[in-house]
């Protein structure tokens, strides 16, 4: 993961945009993907950092579904119906051009936090309100662009309020609140 990091995000420039998704297991420090065998292959939350501050790309967004994973940080008719017009396309790309970007980290829960699963969502609570928030549910003022602000506002206050106040959802870096992380396409 680490090796496809640095050489995606490394060959980016000022004009692109770099994400990391990560739903697994996690610990304080550190995210484990499927080879970890209880010794090697950690993805240390140092590492990950390091490529995204080495990265030239301007907008830069983590998101990870993982216990402990806050260490990483310590309109209608304009809409058709497969998809969001190209206007509203437009509208998008030029949110990249007039956002100063940065690097979001968008993480389940606090470095101190599990983060649940829900056999009902068939997934982590985090990931299923990450996706409704990006297909729309987010969309709090209604411009069919939705922030990573927007979305963490609206994973936030869901993930809190599915979990009963267990797990909290955490944003973090040096980025603009303004950042698009999706279009609404409905």
């Amino acid at each position: 993961i680490l090796k496809k990091m640095r050489e995606y995000f490394l060959q980016a420039d000022a004009n692109d945009v770099v994400i990391l998704y990560f739903s697994g297991h996690g610990l304080n420090g550190c995210f484990l993907p499927v080879d970890y065998d209880g010794y090697n292959n950690k993805l240390r939350h140092e590492e990950i950092k390091q490529i995204f501050k080495q990265s030239k790309a301007k907008h830069k967004l983590c998101i990870a579904d993982a216990c402990h994973s806050g260490s990483l940080n310590e309109g209608t008719g304009s809409f058709a119906s497969k998809g969001p017009a190209p206007v509203t396309l437009q509208r998008y790309y030029q949110a990249f051009e007039e956002t100063d970007g940065g690097i979001a980290l968008l993480m389940s829960s606090k470095a101190e936090e599990l983060s649940l699963e829900d056999h009902g969502l068939r997934q982590g609570v985090f990931t299923y309100y990450v996706l409704q928030g990006m297909k729309g549910a987010a969309d709090a003022n209604n411009d069919f662009l939705i922030s990573v602000k927007e979305l963490y506002n609206y994973v936030y206050a869901k993930v809190r309020d599915y979990t009963a106040n267990v797990q909290t959802p955490v944003l973090t870096g040096d980025f603009d609140d303004a950042m698009p992380v999706a279009v609404r396409r409905n």
